[in-house]
């Protein structure tokens, strides 16, 4: 561009920009808004104002050497991250956008996203320009890879692109990067000095040592714990679950004066921490563990440290020397722990000459092995199955856990099998058996091997990065950039120009070979095919078995691509596309078989049917089969609420299953239906208006009541009136149960309690326990806890809560009378008191959680027959501290329905009520004692302490809710055998205007179970529950295929 420098006179002035493309010459004229506001706050006068870009001629460095297409123009672009859901992290924060805009000139485009750590307000208030359309910008940034479908072609590209090493899920990635003429420098790359083997310059690996330490404490806590010690550990959540840097040290240190002054429990083994690895990653790893109360010691110290008798009120910490990991092969193990210095350029050199003894002389005395150190196949593993496998069989098993920040699967540590996630971050070695498990072991070893953990820190490490990234960007996006480019980002370039620079081109054969690969498996799969389009009575005649009969018969594949089944009643036809193929015939060859598949459609008359035959790709291929029963059936949907949602979407994905919502709010209406391929919206009020309700049934296959539970009844009695089935999430109430008689005469069906609680939860309890009894056990402990609750970084208020649905439910539900059966004892709460008798909950290691008794869990000794159990307990799941802050909440009176005293102000209400401690931060995070704040019911405190809890606890539009469940069974049999089986389901919403995980588990479930009535796989009749094996594994297998999917475990023991 040959734009001069613009120096605006006055706020609000509209310009002419006399814009030059340098190719043409041609002249356009674009307004451009001068903002007095922007000028202010650049805090420099309006007619000095200049990007300092803008004010150099551009144009007449056309003929530098430096490409053309790459010519920097000040603007940057920010990505939009969609590479993993826990992808927080930004490549420049707001601090550092507004010094690129502000001091430098620059202008940053973001694409908007909710996911980020950073609010899309943030950005605008640092003076970026928040929108989707990144054309303008000359270098776009990102974090992980950018999708290959939003690559915009002729711009420089910065982000994490995995593709040195010939990556192959990334080598469709890196062909069109180049196809694109895109110029790609990757961050793993960028080193000091330019040199390829200099330090990283944009790395993370210290902030993954941070989170990863972190992480540490909840394996060892919950290792502890399986081995029968409580310890301070357990109270340590996950990093991601602190807001920052800052609050999780606060954390830590905590755990650490719990350390220190209660100390461990006394017949503990001192807790000793060994640190591999002397780069970034160990020292962000010890920089956390030195929080606290600790003392490090040398290898030589192991067996004294060991010696010493409890309590401990700290924990030591070891760095591991080449020394104490490997020894020259030519030595004795005398010789080597005799000397004092060993060689390290002599064993990265020489591996070969080197024998591992990690094995033996510090594994058998550690307990927690921090692994951050760099390896490879040339160098002995650090520890593999076999050395963990023979010190358990020698009873040493103080070795409670691995955290192997580096992720290397298969590496160094041998027994690291797979990676695992955030939001279970362990697995369970059994090094007898070599077997792994998500269920913790008291005799195992937990293992942690997370990919992602600069993630957990996505605020600090965002920042690390946009420090380290800032000084290189004037060298792209100034004037810099036209040929002056430094050998730091020169030798971190991948792609320019449409090809690999000359430090990359290696990757060309590693992208040949993988695409030849593909090549060759489409090749196989892409044999030559024709396509036959067939149309009559193809089953009722027996053409259709004929066809398959015959194309086997001449040695060819068959797909069947689309079939469309008639109906005899309706007098039609059925539709069906076949594939045929076969790699060693030619498409003559092929049509000769198509010839014999006509020549067959003409021997059977009765089939009426028609024939057409296409050549390769001329008619669209599809990947699934897709089978319409053009006899479509109806399923009434009585409710528009969030749930609705999902059961429309599953239900509605048929086209041979039509949807009729209703509801009395139209929006809501119009919004469900949407969710269905041919749904249709009814408007009424549903339980006023039941003439028109009656209507509705009688044209039904089923009816589907979403409604609260007491209008079931009502839609009960207009279902067996009309001979159809029903379907419902609630509790079989006593109105419905006394319907059975009458529905088992007309052989008709209820199917209730199919969503997630009840629902998920009989579902999966019964698989395990049914399974117990069929091979002649008896469960003898069963416990069941579920919860829905705000995903955890949404969990940002001190309750730790949000309200999906109404508040006096939740609130109501906090005070009902508990039963429960606890090791043969009965246990009842009132009301009153169950806030006061919260357990903590350790079935979600990276989470602190508490449960709640929920009402009375004894019927479901007979429910579940279960009569041996001596432990029968149902809960309800909160975040730690819920309860103690709710209890405050009570006792100051704020859950009572009585009125309102005082002005009509919130200060007057709670004015003299003694506040408990615990609640103090809850109340001023409500701000009931500031001024101005009305009730809204002055008839009644609780319902106004409801409508302001709904005012301000919602869960947002762009928040994610949270479904967790999990199940304790036991099972004995008579040879003494204990079966220990737990069954964990955790499930996110969303966000974004998604789908929650409450609307997914309940409508998926409810959806699944109208399915089974309309397929007739149901055959019992009367009143149902999804406890029969019939109901539950088939509606288990079709949620796992939604991703709701139960994680199981199974320890054996012998009595």
């Amino acid at each position: 561009l040959a734009a001069r420098a613009i120096r605006p006179r006055s706020a609000g002035l509209a310009l002419a920009l006399r814009v030059v493309p340098a190719t043409n010459g041609l002249e356009m004229k674009t307004p451009l808004k001068v903002n007095k506001q922007v000028l202010a706050s650049m805090s420099m006068p309006s007619e000095s104002y200049c990007r300092p870009w803008q004010s150099r001629n551009f144009a007449s460095t056309a003929t530098s050497q430096a490409s053309q297409q790459y010519r920097p123009n000040g603007v940057i672009g920010i990505v939009r991250e969609s590479y993993n859901k826990w992808e927080r992290r930004v490549p420049l924060t707001p601090d550092q956008v507004r010094e690129l805009v502000r001091f430098h000139g620059y202008r940053c485009i973001i694409q908007p996203s909710n996911k980020r750590i950073f609010t899309n307000k943030e950005y605008e208030a640092a003076g970026a320009t928040v929108q989707d359309d990144l054309s303008e910008a000359c270098l776009i940034l990102g974090v992980k890879q950018v999708e290959e479908a939003k690559l915009l072609p002729d711009k420089s590209y910065m982000f994490f692109s995995h593709t040195i090493k010939g990556q192959p899920e990334n080598m469709p990635l890196l062909q069109s990067l180049l196809s694109s003429n895109i110029r790609l420098f990757d961050y793993e790359c960028i080193k000091t000095d330019g040199k390829r083997d200099g330090k990283r310059l944009v790395a993370f690996g210290k902030f993954a040592g941070i989170a990863g330490m972190i992480d540490t404490f909840i394996g060892v806590g919950q290792q502890l714990l399986q081995s029968g010690y409580s310890t301070p550990f357990l109270n340590s959540p996950s990093s991601y679950m602190y807001r920052d840097l800052v609050a999780a040290k606060f954390g830590i240190s905590s755990m650490g004066r719990d350390i220190a002054n209660g100390g461990l429990p006394s017949n503990l083994e001192p807790i000793v921490f060994a640190f591999t690895g002397k780069g970034n990653v160990s020292e962000g790893a010890r920089e956390i563990f030195e929080l606290l109360p600790h003392k490090w010691i040398r290898s030589e110290e192991l067996d004294e440290i060991k010696s010493m008798k409890g309590p401990h009120d700290c924990v030591y910490g070891i760095l591991v020397e080449q020394g104490d990991m490997v020894k020259l092969k030519s030595e004795t193990m005398e010789e080597h722990l005799a000397r004092k210095t060993h060689d390290v350029g002599h064993y990265r050199s020489n591996p070969m000459l080197y024998e591992p003894i990690f094995h033996e002389i510090m594994a058998p005395k550690v307990n927690v092995l921090v692994n951050g150190m760099y390896w490879d196949q040339r160098y002995p593993r650090l520890l593999t199955k076999g050395q963990v496998k023979d010190l358990y069989e020698r009873d040493n098993n103080s070795f409670l856990c691995l955290a192997d920040i580096t992720c290397d699967i298969g590496g160094s540590v041998e027994f690291l099998e797979k990676s695992t996630t955030i939001e279970m971050p362990y697995f369970h070695y059994d090094p007898i058996s070599e077997s792994v498990s998500d269920t913790p072991m008291s005799e195992g070893i937990s293992v942690m091997g997370v990919d992602i953990l600069p993630s957990e820190l996505p605020r600090e490490s965002s920042k690390h990065f946009g420090d380290a990234l800032m000084p290189l960007l004037h060298e792209i996006v100034g004037e810099e950039g036209e040929g002056k480019i430094g050998g730091a980002l020169k030798n971190a370039c991948i792609t320019d120009g449409g090809e690999l620079t000359e430090n990359f081109k290696y990757i060309d054969q590693l992208k040949r070979d993988y695409f030849k690969a593909q090549k060759n498996v489409e090749s196989r799969e892409d044999a030559s095919s024709l396509m036959l389009e067939l149309d009559g009575h193809l089953f009722d005649s027996g053409l259709i078995n004929h066809c398959l009969d015959l194309i086997e018969a001449n040695k060819c594949s068959m797909e069947i691509v689309e079939c469309n089944v008639g109906s005899v009643d309706n007098k039609t036809t059925t539709q069906a596309v076949l594939k045929v193929s076969n790699s060693n015939l030619s498409i003559d060859e092929l049509m000769t078989v198509a010839k014999k598949v006509q020549d067959l459609v003409e021997l059977l008359p009765t089939a009426e049917a028609t024939i057409k035959v296409y050549g390769n790709h001329a008619v669209e291929e599809k990947s699934n089969v897709s089978v319409t029963d053009l006899n479509q059936k109806k399923v009434l949907l009585l409710g528009s609420g969030k749930v609705a949602i999902s059961f429309a979407e599953y239900i509605g994905r048929r086209d041979d299953r039509k949807v009729i919502v209703c509801g009395n709010v139209e929006e809501e209406v119009r919004d469900v239906k949407g969710y269905a391929k041919h749904g249709e919206g009814v408007v009424f009020d549903v339980a006023g208006d039941k003439e028109k309700l009656k209507g509705l049934v009688a044209e039904s296959d089923v009816v589907v009541s979403l409604l609260p539970a007491p209008f079931h009844p009502m839609v009960a009695e207009m279902a067996i009136d009309n001979n159809v089935n029903m379907c419902t999430a609630s509790y079989v109430s006593d109105g419905i149960q006394a319907l059975d008689g009458r529905l088992k005469e007309k052989g008709l069906r209820i199917l209730n309690e199919v969503g997630l609680d009840p629902g998920m939860d009989h579902m999966s309890a019964m698989k395990i326990m049914d399974d117990i009894k069929a091979r002649g056990g008896k469960v003898s402990h069963f416990e069941s806890v579920c919860g829905g609750l705000p995903a955890p970084e949404a969990a940002n208020n001190p309750l730790m809560y949000k309200f999906s649905w109404s508040p006096m439910g939740v609130l109501t539900a906090s005070q009902n009378d508990a039963l429960y059966l606890r090791d043969g004892e009965v246990v009842e709460i009132d009301g009153s008191e169950l806030l006061n008798n919260a357990n903590d909950l350790f079935a979600f290691p990276t989470m602190n959680l508490e449960c709640l008794a929920n009402r009375n869990s004894l019927i479901y000794k007979d429910l579940y027959d279960i009569p041996d159990a001596d432990t029968v307990f149902r809960g309800t799941i909160r975040f730690r501290g819920f309860s103690d802050i709710m209890y405050g909440i009570k006792k100051m009176g704020l859950l009572d329905d009585v009125r309102c005293e005082g002005g009509g102000e919130w200060r007057d209400v709670v004015e003299g009520m003694n506040v408990p401690a615990e609640t103090r931060a809850f109340i001023n995070w409500l701000g009931v004692e500031k001024e101005g704040l009305m009730v809204s019911d002055r008839d009644s405190i609780v319902k106004s302490f409801c409508a302001l809890l709904e005012d301000r606890m919602t869960l947002g539009s762009d928040e994610r809710d949270m479904v967790l469940m999990h199940h304790d069974i036991r099972g004995e049999f008579s040879d003494g055998t204990l079966e220990k089986h737990t069954s964990s389901l955790q499930s996110f919403g969303e966000g974004a205007g998604g789908m929650t995980a409450m609307c997914k588990t309940v409508g998926y479930t409810a959806a699944i179970g109208t399915e089974m009535l309309l397929d007739g796989s149901i055959t019992e009749t009367g009143v149902l529950t999804p406890m029969d094996k019939s109901v539950y594994e088939r509606g288990l297998e079709l949620l796992e295929m939604e991703g709701l999917r139960f994680e199981e475990g199974c320890k054996v023991e012998k009595r």
